[in-house]
């Protein structure tokens, strides 16, 4: 059977591509913290909990007294702004881990029913990131980046080099 399986290019049943997933039930959270651009605290009934968002990744803030990178304390702002103090909704991506190598919760973050990762890629405060493998919504991602881009807005206008 796995001779089959392999023969006709299927699928093992535990692999998932982004083209047929879903993103798993939505788990409800407050923010308590914004990080950054990219990395959130938040209260969940199971307790409190780090998340990276998917799908992207923002300018570095130093914090060992040097300076950042340009536009990142505008993408925490932007971030900070749109969800600290707010209720989300999280959900996983089955294409992605459950965490990543610094222990956060790899999630897509909804707002209002919105996705905090289109909203900041939109205003130019983040770039589309895939990290090892394509995650749902990723071409809705890469579209926002180069629409941003092409306005030259948030950091593609601000930034050079």
């Amino acid at each position: 059977m796995l001779a089959l399986a392999s023969a006709t290019g299927l699928q093992s049943c535990t692999e998932t591509s982004a083209a047929d997933a879903e993103l798993l039930p939505a788990e409800s959270a407050q923010v308590i913290a914004v990080v950054d651009g990219d990395t959130i605290d938040v209260q969940t009934a199971g307790g409190e909990a780090r998340v990276r968002l998917i799908g992207l990744d923002t300018p570095e803030i130093n914090r060992d007294g040097g300076q950042d990178d340009c536009y990142a304390q505008e993408a925490r702002d932007e971030l900070n702004a749109m969800v600290y103090g707010q209720a989300v909704e999280l959900r996983a991506d089955p294409t992605q881990d459950d965490t990543d190598r610094y222990g956060r919760l790899l999630r897509h973050v909804y707002i209002d029913g919105q996705s905090a990762a289109v909203v900041l890629l939109e205003a130019g405060a983040a770039h589309e990131y895939t990290y090892d493998a394509p995650y749902i919504g990723q071409a809705e991602h890469r579209d926002a980046e180069r629409a941003a881009q092409a306005d030259a807005l948030g950091m593609w206008g601000s930034c050079t080099g």
